[in-house]
């Protein structure tokens, strides 16, 4: 009883308004984000297709004779670009597509030459970050502001969790007679209950893959990456290199990151050129 005389009423936690203006505020927070992040993704799921139209001009050579070696198209593309040194040569998915040397410049800029494997004439070079790919996977991963973009894109998805946990809460029937407005929406119950019904019945069909995206991107990010990272070492799950990136693309190795993108394509396959640079060295060199 409280001092007035009136009992008092114990309020059920989580307060059911309090986790609706979580839900609310995550929203509006997170959504201009996943929408630049959805859209972004969307596209760079076609990543080789749109790679492949882009290098069409180059991936249908006239070969007649014998290509040259790996060591001498590395060379051809070092000496197109001076003062450069050597950092990813992508294996050529087709007999007659150009080479393609990725070398770092003299302001440590990474460019990626075409080299065509008989004649060793250059074919086209453009810097990797003017690549529409590139463009479009740092605008995924960084929202093109390096360190800064990476953070708000973590935690931007951190908010996104919060919202969907938030909306099933509820979304969960409590005093429901049916499946209406649960796993599908009532259509004649008037405009507000229609509304609300696509809402959350919409939302519980796509929040279990929302989560699955999420926890399989997280690991990308700065902080996730390295919790999980840590994770794997406390449990011996752990290998000598981690086999992705963390945090902006910026501050992963420049070839390492293109050999995990490539790697992405199930096809092209660019590879560290530590025996090829010797090699390139010596041709250089005579």
């Amino acid at each position: 009883m409280s001092e007035s005389g009136q009992p008092t009423t114990t309020k059920s936690w989580p307060d059911y308004r309090a986790v609706w203006r979580w839900h609310f505020y995550a929203g509006l927070i997170t959504l201009p984000f996943v929408i630049v992040l959805s859209i972004s993704g969307a596209i760079y799921l076609f990543k080789p297709q749109i790679e492949a139209w882009n290098d069409r001009a180059y991936d249908s050579l006239d070969i007649n004779g014998p290509r040259a070696s790996v060591a001498e198209q590395v060379q051809a593309a070092l000496a197109f670009v001076p003062e450069s040194t050597p950092s990813a040569y992508e294996l050529p998915q087709s007999p007659n597509h150009a080479a393609r040397v990725v070398v770092r410049g003299k302001a440590g800029e990474q460019i990626r030459v075409y080299v065509h494997p008989q004649t060793l004439q250059v074919l086209h070079s453009i810097p990797e970050n003017e690549r529409f790919m590139r463009w479009l996977f740092r605008l995924h991963g960084e929202l093109l502001m390096g360190n800064r973009g990476s953070n708000i894109v973590e935690l931007a998805a951190s908010w996104t969790i919060i919202m969907v946990v938030t909306g099933l809460y509820l979304w969960w029937p409590r005093n429901a007679t049916g499946l209406g407005g649960v796993l599908y929406p009532r259509l004649r119950m008037g405009k507000g209950i229609f509304w609300r019904d696509i809402h959350s019945v919409t939302g519980v069909w796509i929040s279990f893959c929302t989560l699955f995206l999420l926890a399989t991107g997280l690991p990308w990010a700065k902080f996730w990456g390295t919790y999980f990272k840590e994770v794997r070492h406390i449990t011996g799950t752990a290998v000598a290199q981690q086999d992705w990136t963390v945090g902006a693309e910026s501050n992963a190795g420049a070839a390492a990151s293109i050999a995990i993108m490539a790697a992405r394509d199930h096809g092209a396959v660019a590879v560290p050129v530590v025996g090829v640079v010797a090699a390139a060295v010596r041709c250089r060199k005579t």
